[in-house]
């Protein structure tokens, strides 16, 4: 069996789980909307914005990441992505500052999404994939439940611009150990996309379009889930959402340490399917607060089908794209993650403030119960089937 956790390997990890800490910060962004007198439905617009100009932006991610290398990429996106948290200091009201400071972060924080998995997927090997991905993102959803149990101690105790000041400050520590990522070559295969039509062609692969449509379903579920939890309870008038993100994160991060092989063997048809139901399950769990567990029962339900998804979806993505443009891939991956939350998140808020959160999450729920509609009827999936990897010499670790 080739070797996965190499030194770069565990290297990238911890790349990546701080950076995420950071990242996962924003989940709490609704709360100061609020707090400078926005509604939901300035939450919606804020965030929608915001991860609109990052779907906008992630062909010329992937571009950069196929031309100039990942480590440039990392570098500089870890350093703008400190600097991203401090205008946020400086927002007293709901006005173009905030919405510039929201687009700015959304941007760089697409791009540092796109750039972990790019490198990670370059460390891993083929026969390995869906495993190394789920244990590579075990960084991320760590820092989904790390960053926002932080972010409201500090908010409670020290306020907002503290907030943003540990966000940077965590940011700062991703990039350090950035710096020791080893240096590498750009990618100029000659069959490299040069240009959004590049792009396209790449959307094109056979196959392709269906993990595109997953992953969009997939992503109008995670923002509905990040972004209007914690507001939800706070009109309920329960104090913390802290546990949704920590039982979310514990649930993703179980299933890709105890389950990471069982993700290759039982292929992404098998895995999906049911994750979908159970994404579904959990969004609607949560029309039942503020009764004692909901918050729980709910994270786990999410956490779980998270930790399946998007390892598979992720890995079906890097399969059915040529090697040469493996880092567009990604980025259209991810992007189109993104862009569920473009849709899905000015939805989200204009239902909430309409309707109620009850009605959004149950509307949400909807939608994301579509993907086993089109996981289901995928022609190409069900014959594939991963091929035993060749014994490694003795010796030789995973």
């Amino acid at each position: 069996m080739p070797p996965l956790y190499t030194r770069p390997f565990w290297l990238a990890f911890f790349v990546h789980l701080t950076g995420s800490i950071s990242l996962a910060m924003v989940m709490l962004l609704p709360l100061l909307v609020r707090h400078v007198g926005g509604s939901e439905l300035t939450i919606g617009l804020v965030l929608g914005g915001g991860a609109a100009a990052s779907v906008a932006a992630r062909p010329f991610v992937g571009r950069l990441l196929d031309r100039v290398g990942r480590r440039r990429v990392l570098v500089a996106c870890g350093a703008l992505n400190a600097v991203s948290w401090l205008p946020f200091i400086l927002v007293d009201r709901v006005g173009p500052l905030l919405f510039a400071a929201a687009l700015f972060h959304a941007v760089v924080w697409g791009a540092l999404f796109a750039a972990y998995f790019t490198y990670a997927a370059d460390l891993i090997p083929e026969s390995r994939r869906a495993e190394g991905i789920a244990v590579f993102g075990v960084a991320g959803m760590a820092g989904n439940g790390i960053g926002p149990v932080v972010g409201e101690l500090v908010i409670d105790e020290a306020g907002y611009a503290a907030y943003c000041l540990v966000a940077a400050a965590f940011a700062v520590l991703s990039l350090v150990l950035t710096l020791g990522v080893r240096p590498d070559s750009p990618v100029t295969a000659a069959g490299a996309p040069r240009t959004t039509r590049g792009m396209r062609e790449v959307a094109s692969e056979p196959g392709l379009a269906r993990v595109l449509a997953a992953s969009f379903l997939l992503g109008v579920a995670i923002n509905a889930a990040f972004f209007f939890v914690a507001p939800f309870t706070r009109e309920l008038g329960m104090a913390r959402a802290g546990t949704f993100f920590g039982s979310y994160s514990l649930a993703t991060v179980s299933v890709r340490v105890l389950g990471r092989r069982t993700l290759d063997t039982l292929g992404a048809h098998a895995v999906s399917i049911p994750a979908f139901v159970l994404y579904a399950v959990g969004l609607t769990t949560l029309v039942l607060l503020p009764a004692p567990g909901v918050l729980v029962a709910s994270g786990i339900c999410c956490g779980l089908a998270h930790g399946a998804l998007f390892p598979v979806l992720n890995a079906l993505a890097i399969t059915r794209a040529s090697v040469e443009s493996r880092g567009t891939a990604i980025s259209l991956q991810t992007a189109v993650l993104d862009l569920g939350g473009v849709v899905g998140t000015p939805l989200c808020g204009a239902i909430a403030e309409i309707a109620g959160y009850r009605l959004m999450f149950v509307t949400m729920a909807v939608a994301t119960a579509c993907g086993v509609g089109v996981m289901a009827t995928d022609p190409a999936g069900p014959r594939r089937r991963p091929r035993p990897a060749p014994l490694a010499p003795p010796g030789r670790a995973g």
